[in-house]
């Protein structure tokens, strides 16, 4: 919360320069493709996006009821949006999930209870993803979409080796009680050592009842299969949506025809993997350029400018923005209710 201006000021600075390097040698054309753009196309790439969010949102629904009942699916849309802000905010996307956990504790659910929801939510996320992603990489090899360039084969396999790794943490954390309790006792070891941990005993012992309580409410998931398998279908059906965005958009600028759906389903999954580890707000510049080194093999020119624009204001600023209208309006209000 107290960083937040200025991780606001980084992306403004960011997204001017950005804007600057896309527009600077064709802005003349590049607003005429705006302006002669299909504009329901582009009113149904927005709706795609709502959708996205709400299949997003029903599996940190349906995770939620499981420890706390009475919650709205309006509530926890609030609580995606605002998530989808201060993930916008922040380095590595790290403000998030924080922030769903405070709204939800307002809510009545436990700060453990939630840290339980996220992870388990995030771990859906990666689990999905992950099956996105090898399809797309067998897609790629069997039909061989993108033409070979060094750099992006590189921070795609390094994307996709981060985001395994990060799915097999999840899964050692959630369901092994000896792993939470090793990590624990390394950490705690380096700080008594660094002199920041005073009494070793009494932070071990304090830090593996957490570790148990949490390996305790972390098998909730496990024991109702049927939960976690509607989650993880959602969370699929959430990402192809998101996926899928760039094809409508191709055609509202007037060049659909160049891409084929499989195309965008492989280009938006290499550009997700690669984007996680940009330790920038909003992954800004790592996205736009991956977004351009994939697509570009079907879009060129200033058209490939307008074109990143476009999915970068749809899928990144609108929804910075409007989560950051709904959060400061929901905290204005309690300000005045309080007075």
């Amino acid at each position: 919360m107290k960083h937040k201006k200025l991780y606001m000021f980084v992306i403004f600075i960011l997204t001017i320069f950005m804007l600057w390097y896309l527009l600077k040698d064709h802005y003349i054309e590049i607003w005429g493709v705006i302006k002669n753009a299909n504009y329901l196309y582009i009113g149904i790439a927005i709706l795609m996006y709502i959708i996205y969010l709400f299949f997003d949102v029903l599996v940190y629904y349906h995770i939620t009821k499981l420890y706390k009942d009475g919650i709205t699916i309006w509530y926890q849309m609030y609580v995606g949006i605002v998530g989808k802000f201060f993930s916008g905010i922040t380095p590595l996307a790290s403000g998030g999930q924080p922030m769903q956990i405070y709204e939800l504790k307002k809510k009545g659910v436990s700060v453990s209870n939630g840290t339980n929801i996220a992870i388990q939510s995030y771990m859906v996320f990666q689990v999905s993803l992950m099956i996105l992603a090898t399809i797309a990489i067998i897609i790629n090899k069997t039909i061989h979409l993108f033409k070979p360039v060094p750099i992006l084969a590189g921070l795609t396999t390094i994307g996709f080796i981060i985001n395994f790794g990060i799915l097999i943490i999840l899964l050692c954390i959630s369901f092994s009680k000896n792993f939470n309790r090793t990590i624990v006792k390394f950490f705690i070891n380096i700080l008594s050592k660094l002199k920041i941990v005073k009494d070793k005993e009494e932070s071990l012992k304090k830090w593996n009842e957490r570790c148990d309580e949490y390996y305790k409410n972390a098998q909730v998931l496990i024991q109702h299969k049927r939960v976690l398998f509607k989650s993880i279908m959602f969370e699929i059906a959430s990402l192809v949506i998101g996926y899928m965005i760039p094809l409508v958009l191709a055609y509202a600028l007037g060049f659909g025809n160049n891409i084929a759906w499989y195309a965008t389903l492989a280009a938006s999954s290499y550009i997700f993997i690669m984007g996680c580890y940009v330790p920038i707000p909003g992954a800004t510049g790592g996205m736009e350029y991956a977004f351009t080194g994939f697509f570009g093999n079907f879009v060129f020119g200033y058209q490939l400018n307008t074109f990143v624009v476009i999915w970068r204001f749809i899928t990144y600023y609108l929804p910075v923005i409007t989560g950051a209208i709904f959060f400061n309006i929901n905290h204005n209000r309690k300000k005045l209710d309080t007075k």
